[in-house]
């Protein structure tokens, strides 16, 4: 198996020059690191006749570059390769390096054709580690699943950086031993990995066991060298942390609901999680949203589940307050709430609360949201308006259905409505949205031909939102 590093690599296939009289042949270029090899074919100017063409290669250095025919075979000082009738090269062959630096020629010869040489640069070699995602560290928790750990032989250049994967020269293989600097926070489940001529890694896992740092090296077998990136590889394993929804915008005498998230799954003994107010005159919690909750709850998070629902209850319309969650082996984890106003609002029952653009845009207080009524058709099929509860922008004012809260548990509100022209139409009020609640309907019935507007008051402990707080009506035929 090979694997992509993603730093720069080098295969330099240009071809040799023909030597005097074999203009019909070449030989590839190649670069080859210490103890490994790099593959190539020689090719033809032409396709080879009906008979088999056979090409001798042989190393000008049998000390310095072995020849391979194959990519698990111990290489030699000469092979043979043959070209099958029409092709137009080689089979491919391995070149194996056996030092670390200069170039050596190998000749190509083929009878009737002539010899060749190509040029083969000798570069240093390692073994390099990583993680998941190739990275050089990742962290992790006490409890997570092993991590897969790779280890990759490289060509290095002249500055011990990666030139490019190669294998591990046939016939050749290599046992890497891989150091752990903390066995206490994790263990290597196979810290001897073989390299077999051919392949280009071998693969263990890490075992996190304990809060702390552990760097994992594999020591370079005899002939590799210590490159200059990823030598290392670096698990730091911490506690697993949680999650509590953050950045809320809460109205006065409104809840919103909320979840705990795990970072990862409590034991078979699950787990409490302890929710913490800040400021419990202004921020109280609640496991649930019909229960006016406190300044502290707990959360039980059976095994194997990583979340839990709590709601977050507001008593005030000013200033900013954070909660805390706890629990044993998980780091902490504070949320922040912005406390404001809160209001009710009004808009006709097909059309919903404005859209976000309203407050986000700040186009809302010019918003005409009218809505058409059928004289005719009003006794068959009922018109209505409905009355929300919404928490008030803090930068403008303004609301909208990203605004729209319910109220939280032990408040209600009672909300009157009126007409402008009851002649025209009636409204139903008053209307009370109950505690949890978030919506109430009320029924619009035309009268007559013309326009009237419905308008909602703002209920005492409630401020006016600065849009829909009015809807205009036309009845028609």
């Amino acid at each position: 198996m090979r694997y992509f590093l993603g730093v720069a690599a080098m295969v330099v296939l240009a071809v040799a020059r023909p030597a005097s009289g074999a203009p019909g042949m070449a030989a590839p270029n190649l670069t080859v690191g210490r103890n490994l090899q790099a593959y190539g074919n020689v090719r033809l100017a032409e396709a080879a006749p009906q008979a088999e063409v056979r090409i001798v290669l042989t190393s000008d250095d049998p000390k310095r570059l072995l020849l391979s025919d194959s990519l698990d075979k111990a290489g030699s000082a000469s092979v043979t390769l043959t070209v099958r009738p029409r092709a137009f090269e080689t089979p491919a062959f391995c070149v194996q390096g056996l030092a670390d630096h200069g170039t050596v020629t190998y000749t190509a010869t083929a009878v009737g054709i002539g010899a060749v040489t190509g040029t083969v640069t000798l570069t240093p070699s390692a073994i390099v580690i990583f993680g998941p995602f190739k990275a050089p560290s990742f962290p992790t928790t006490p409890r997570s699943d092993p991590f897969k750990i790779t280890i990759v032989a490289v060509a290095l250049d002249s500055e011990r950086k990666i030139l490019e994967e190669q294998q591990i020269a046939g016939g050749s293989p290599v046992e890497v031993s891989i150091g752990n600097s903390a066995s206490e926070v994790g263990t290597v489940g196979e810290s001897k990995l073989n390299l077999a001529g051919g392949t280009t890694s071998a693969t263990t896992y890490f075992k996190p066991a304990a809060v702390g740092t552990a760097t994992l090296t594999p020591h370079p077998p005899p002939g590799f060298s210590t490159p200059a990136e990823l030598a290392t590889v670096t698990a730091t394993v911490q506690q697993p942390g949680m999650a509590v929804g953050d950045d809320f915008i809460l109205g006065k005498d409104l809840q919103a609901p909320a979840v705990l998230c795990l970072g990862e799954t409590p034991g078979p003994e699950g787990l409490r999680v302890t929710l913490t107010s800040s400021d419990a005159s202004k921020l109280l919690l609640s496991t649930r949203g019909d229960r006016l909750g406190s300044a502290s709850i707990t959360l039980d998070i059976p095994a194997g589940q990583l979340n839990a629902p709590y709601y977050l209850q507001s008593l005030s319309d000013t200033g900013t307050v954070t909660w805390t969650a706890t629990a044993p082996q998980f780091r902490s984890r504070t949320g922040r709430v912005e406390l404001t106003r809160s209001g009710v609002i009004v808009a006709y029952s097909r059309y919903g609360a404005p859209d976000e653009a309203a407050v986000l845009q700040g186009t809302g207080a010019s918003e005409d949201r009218r809505f058409y009524a059928s004289l005719a058709d009003a006794k068959e099929h009922p018109v209505h308006v409905v009355v929300y509860s919404v928490y008030l922008h803090p930068a403008n004012g303004l609301a909208a259905d990203m605004t729209v809260q319910e109220l939280r548990a032990g408040a209600s509100v009672t909300v009157d409505l009126k007409s402008s022209h009851p002649e025209v139409g009636t409204v139903e009020s008053p209307v009370t949205i109950p505690s949890g609640g978030v919506i109430m309907p009320s029924r619009f019935t035309p009268v007559s031909l013309g326009e009237t507007v419905i308008s909602v008051s703002t209920p005492a402990g409630f401020s006016t939102p600065k849009n829909a707080t009015k809807v205009p009506a036309v009845v028609m035929k």
